[in-house]
């Protein structure tokens, strides 16, 4: 009796240490965040960062200014607010000993340094344009001056004429992928025709004396969108290579991606929880690589290029049984791309090259419901059987005309398995016939005001309009960049990212309507992914922001990332059985992926009520 007591005492005790020690293995932090004059602040940023962890997450205040945390391991954290035109503030916190921590906001004095906190679309909504003149020349910002990065990037500074007069001259030589091309390069017509009137509009608004800029910054996140917790990876620069900084301090705006600070492009989420994410630029060590959902550690995934670099990739997407899959291409010589297929649980990697007299893959994929992937070409679509490995070829309508080459980027797959594809300069959607075998195409309308704002002098350089690249469209143009299919419904979603809009196509009619976002001057969308509900997601690229419309109400929530200058020029979502949604973000100047994981009022409750019992 004596051992089976002193058996039950032990067990009791160890029993009491095990629950001690989960107590403390995931901790609720939470606090209140106020003004200096004592308001509760609502829609405030508050972000935690473990020491020595790759993982922030980032929550937003309730209109009380409480903010809630979901359980976060012990250990020791540097958490911090922020909010536009306020200090930032910040504290060391040790949430095995403390799981409560209030900030007071202090209002910054000096108006320029608040405006370098400012997302790209404050900064362009500020911009002049009431007048026919100053309307023109917002119209060539918002679509010359964002082709390459954020609106954030170069209007947080101040330059007189001539300092506004160099940044064209180079700017009119550089190319889509940010290379100078020498001097002796045909120039980019949109700046070249407008340069002096864009240097003078520019020095009004950016330059040494007043501006003519009006700020009039909307409300912080509120409802919905004050509800989401982001998770932020970091993707650690390659050996040899440093970064001043991740875009995490608002307060010292928006970072260069020059120096090979260029990182994530595109990025898909494994059924495990894994991001896997493609990188654009030349690199020594990536062509993929997996971020650990858990613990945020990166292994890369290397293959043999030339002269010791890395083969290039683009897009990436996954099939229905967890397969991801990209493209391939040479970053010395670009010649024919391949097709490649990654196996999370296997990591083997098998690329497939589409046979000759097909086009090479070009970089933007989708898989559909009957076993296919689609992928890009030059000149149209590729469609991947993946049990007989074998490609079909759809080609584009037009390839090239009177206005130069109609360049193929975004790739979505409809229910029905049908492929769809844009020529973005020329506000063309093409898409396949599976049963023929042909193609179709149609163009989307322009921008109504800008056509009739167009002078005399600019409709006549229009006549003859050749853009050097994809990236440098007509003033009245879209754009469409990038697409999604909602797989549960006859509809396909174009990310029009000139224009503002969403094309929102159905493809039994193919009948396109276009769905301005909240601001179309000023919310550039960019790729598009759609949930099971047809809540339709999409980042603005040009900010940092991710939209989502919902295809049943009409309503639209803007979603505020915790980080500046993410430049995101990819979004996906993963759905799975008694999961919550998760839209995953990669930000390539910033070098991070964001996860954003929406939570509902419940979720919320359930959050305070322990937050209140502890």
């Amino acid at each position: 009796m004596k051992r089976l007591h002193l058996f039950a005492i032990f067990a009791l005790a160890a029993a009491v240490a095990i629950t001690a020690a989960s107590a403390y293995a995931d901790v609720l932090l939470s606090g209140t965040v106020t003004s200096a004059s004592g308001e509760k602040m609502g829609g405030v940023t508050v972000s935690a960062k473990a020491a020595g962890s790759p993982i922030a997450t980032s929550v937003f205040t309730d209109d009380a200014g409480g903010y809630y945390f979901p359980p976060l391991a012990s250990g020791k954290y540097r958490v911090w607010a922020q909010a536009l035109t306020y200090q930032r503030a910040e504290a060391n916190v040790d949430l095995q000993k403390k799981s409560k921590r209030d900030f007071v906001l202090k209002p910054i004095a000096n108006k320029e340094d608040w405006i370098r906190q400012l997302p790209g679309d404050e900064l362009l909504a500020a911009l002049p344009g009431d007048t026919p003149e100053d309307y023109r020349m917002k119209t060539q910002v918002r679509k010359n001056c964002t082709g390459c990065h954020s609106a954030s990037y170069p209007l947080q500074h101040r330059f007189d004429e001539a300092g506004w007069n160099k940044i064209l001259d180079l700017m009119k030589h550089v190319n889509v992928l940010g290379v100078y091309q020498g001097p002796e390069h045909k120039p980019t017509p949109n700046i070249e025709f407008h340069q002096k009137d864009l240097v003078a509009y520019l020095a009004k608004a950016r330059g040494p004396g007043e501006s003519s800029m009006k700020f009039k910054l909307r409300p912080r996140p509120s409802g919905e969108a004050a509800r989401a917790v982001i998770k932020e990876y970091d993707f650690p620069m390659e050996q040899g290579h440093t970064m001043s900084m991740d875009g995490s301090d608002w307060s010292l705006g928006t970072g260069s991606s020059m120096n090979h600070v260029a990182g994530p492009h595109d990025a898909q989420m494994d059924f495990d929880g894994n991001i896997w994410i493609t990188h654009a630029h030349t690199s020594l060590e990536t062509t993929v690589a997996r971020i650990d959902g858990k613990t945020g550690k990166v292994k890369h995934f290397r293959m043999e290029d030339q002269k010791g670099i890395a083969t290039g990739t683009h897009g990436i997407t996954r099939d229905e049984h967890g397969n991801l899959w990209f493209n391939t291409r040479s970053n010395v010589a670009r010649g024919r791309g391949g097709l490649a297929k990654i196996d999370p649980k296997t990591e083997k990697i098998t690329v497939y090259i589409p046979p000759e007299p097909m086009s090479g893959t070009a970089g933007t994929l989708d898989a559909d419901l009957n076993g296919n992937v689609w992928v890009t070409a030059p000149d149209g679509a590729l469609r991947f059987n993946i049990q007989e490995e074998k490609f079909t070829e759809f080609k584009s309508v037009t390839y090239k005309n009177q206005h130069g080459t109609a360049t193929v980027y975004g790739l979505a797959a409809d229910r029905a398995g049908n492929g769809w594809w844009l020529l973005m300069a020329q506000d063309l959607i093409d898409y396949s016939d599976i049963k023929t075998g042909k193609s179709a195409e149609f163009k989307l309308p322009p921008e109504k005001k800008v056509m009739e704002n167009l002078t005399a002098e600019q409709k006549k350089m229009y006549e003859t309009f050749q853009p050097p690249d994809f990236n440098t469209p007509f003033a009245w143009a879209q754009a469409p960049r990038r697409m999604g299919a909602d797989k549960n419904s006859d509809f396909v979603y174009v990310g029009n990212s000139f224009g503002g809009t969403l094309a929102k196509i159905n493809i039994v009619t193919k009948e396109s309507t276009l769905v301005p976002l909240p601001n179309p001057e000023t919310d550039q969308p960019y790729q598009i992914a759609v949930d099971k509900n047809h809540g339709v997601w999409t980042n603005l690229w040009s900010t940092d922001k991710v939209a989502k419309y919902d295809a049943i109400t009409g309503q639209w929530t803007l979603f505020d990332l915790p980080t500046r200058g993410t430049e995101s020029r990819h979004i996906s979502i993963l759905e799975r059985e008694g999961q919550p949604l998760r839209v995953v973000v990669p930000y390539e100047r910033a070098r991070k992926v964001a996860v954003l994981t929406p939570r509902s009022e419940a979720d919320i409750q359930a959050l305070k009520s322990q937050a209140a019992r502890r």
